[in-house]
């Protein structure tokens, strides 16, 4: 089992793998084919109330996917992304050792045993600088990840940070860079973007599902106006929207009127809910 941080995606020689995403909310898995199209039908179930592990099982036995190896990703409050940049100037070694310097830092400061991997970047443009991305994460919750994957049946192949994840599809797809993505699931939002020369990601707590019941426009308004000034305070550009929402024409029409959106990260033949496990599934069969 990896946790593996690969841009673009990883495995060689891999047919097909499950790709899992988990929120408080939902439970989604996907297998695709070497034609990117789901060889069956793509699952969510909802968790609200339920015990996380005895919906998977349940999933696991309905649909026959005992045995299948799986890509998960960490949910984006159960992980931490941190990025740092060194001279393109330095040696390998003096730039492994400045890493294991920040790696050591960064485990000094947690309070709990934790597990990490980091990526360096290919230099800029400008070649002047190099970037690394280091994901840390509580050693009880990976653990607790994969237990709970091997407990109902599946085998842990990969896991992955939902913040690489969403970078991994914009890589994938060749999008533009910098780009950035504003993945909106039920209840939050993600808005990650990328450059060889900074990575960075925001987490907001707007429930669109919630919005769906009580149409509070003032919730709304303060989910784009908290968007917007990141936006504006970060300077970002070329921005791209993701996630169960886009699903929503109403809610679409909203937030393309009332957000600097680029362009709508829709998946050819699958529902938009299944952004996460489409890009971990082909991260399994692709290198």
């Amino acid at each position: 089992m990896n946790i593996s941080l690969a841009f673009p995606p990883l495995l060689k020689g891999v047919k097909t793998i499950v790709g899992l995403q988990f929120t408080d909310k939902v439970i989604r898995l996907l297998e695709l084919g070497k034609d990117k199209k789901p060889l069956s039908e793509p699952i969510e179930v909802n968790l609200e109330g339920k015990d996380k592990e005895k919906v998977l099982r349940e999933v696991v036995q309905k649909y026959g996917l005992s045995g299948k190896r799986v890509v998960a990703c960490i949910p984006v409050n159960d992980g931490l992304l941190k990025f740092y940049k060194y001279p393109a100037s330095m040696s390998k070694k003096d730039l492994q050792s400045a890493i294991e310097w920040s790696i050591k830092r960064e485990l000094s400061a947690m309070r709990e045993e934790t597990y990490y991997d980091y990526f360096i970047l290919e230099p800029g443009a400008e070649g002047k600088q190099v970037g690394v991305v280091l994901v840390l994460s509580r050693k009880e919750t990976v653990e607790g990840i994969r237990k709970m994957v091997e407990s109902v049946g599946l085998k842990l192949h990969t896991l992955d940070y939902e913040v690489v994840a969403i970078i991994n599809y914009g890589l994938y797809h060749k999008l533009p860079v910098p780009f950035s993505i504003l993945y909106i699931d039920y209840n939050y939002s993600i808005l990650t973007t990328y450059s060889p020369t900074n990575i960075s990601y925001y987490v907001t707590y707007w429930s669109f599902s919630e919005f769906l019941k009580s149409r509070d426009e003032e919730s709304l308004e303060s989910f784009f106006a908290e968007i917007r000034n990141i936006v504006v305070l970060n300077d970002l550009s070329s921005m791209y929207v993701a996630g169960p929402i886009i699903a929503d024409e109403e809610m679409l029409t909203r937030i393309m009127e009332n957000l600097p959106i680029l362009g709508i990260l829709d998946l050819e033949e699958l529902k938009p809910n299944f952004f996460i496990p489409y890009i971990l599934s082909i991260r399994g069969m692709e290198g």
